[in-house]
């Protein structure tokens, strides 16, 4: 019999999950705020469930991919939410970017009810997910860790741990996104420079990006700049405001200073501000061009 796992948070980067999971041979139950947006998973094969306590099943495990901690949060200990149908033994599994503090807190909560807590943030945007690309950091109780894994390792092409610290995870997690902004900052001044100079930009991103600094980020990062090009969203600018917020969140807990997590705060913001929010978050390289007078 296939092991039964519920899913909460069927949007861009769940239902992707979700279709990976039920290819590998797990029975999913499913969860959106937005019952609409479950659609497609459900048509993949998942079942459908009223509320987030529904998706708990006899093998315990439940994963959640939501937008930000209020949403963890409410999926766990709100109306309807999983803590309480977990019981002993049970694993909640989340998988979403939120601030270290709330998964030591929210750590405590399953403890305290005999349940386990296991973070396991993922570096990847919506396409990654679907071409089971996702590399998945992990951290929390090593039992609850050893017990999950097959379904983590159904998701992507890596599980990385990072030890019983729940909170490790987490910040690994910010960390990764931080270097992303900052790179992506970073690339946004270069082709600036190189626009108003009149150097060629395609020739410019084979060299820098394809050559110089080869990895996946300034070569799919890099052609969204030099392009100038960020539509369709992979990942919303407002949602990596909210990630930024959280890295510096967690600067000031471990008294550690970010003066370039500041600046890419600081552009994230301004790009929300100017209505940019639901562009992808590369968007953020835009606030470059409107210092050097470029247009948008």
């Amino acid at each position: 019999m296939a092991l039964s796992v519920g899913f909460i948070g069927t949007g861009r980067m769940g239902t992707p999950m979700v279709r990976n999971l039920i290819a590998a041979g797990f029975s999913v139950r499913v969860y959106n705020r937005t019952a609409a947006h479950a659609s497609n998973a459900v048509a993949a094969g998942a079942v459908a469930c009223g509320t987030p306590a529904e998706t708990v099943a006899a093998d315990g495990i439940v994963l959640s991919m939501l937008a930000d901690d209020a949403a963890v949060r409410e999926a766990m200990v709100g109306k309807h939410g999983i803590l309480d149908k977990l019981g002993p033994g049970g694993i909640h599994v989340s998988m979403s970017t939120i601030a270290p503090a709330t998964a030591g807190e929210l750590a405590q909560l399953h403890d305290q009810r005999g349940s386990k807590y296991v973070a396991a943030p993922v570096f990847g945007r919506p396409d990654a997910a679907a071409a089971k690309k996702l590399w998945v950091c992990t951290s929390g109780d090593a039992g609850a860790k050893s017990r999950v894994r097959p379904v983590l390792e159904a998701l992507g092409q890596g599980v990385v741990d990072f030890g019983d610290r729940v909170e490790s995870a987490n910040v690994l997690k910010l960390c990764g996104n931080f270097m992303v902004a900052a790179a992506t900052e970073a690339m946004a001044e270069a082709f600036t420079l190189a626009e108003k100079a009149g150097v060629n930009k395609q020739a410019a991103l084979e060299l820098l990006c394809g050559g110089l600094f080869a990895s996946p980020i300034y070569r799919n990062y890099g052609q969204s700049v030099a392009d100038v090009s960020h539509d369709p969203a992979k990942f919303l600018l407002r949602l990596g405001l909210k990630d930024l917020r959280l890295v510096r969140e967690a600067a000031d807990q471990y008294g550690t200073p970010m003066p370039l997590a500041d600046l890419v705060f600081n552009r994230l913001q301004s790009g929300v501000a100017k209505g940019r929010g639901e562009m992808d978050w590369t968007g953020l390289a835009l606030g470059a061009r409107d210092d050097a007078g470029l247009s948008a």
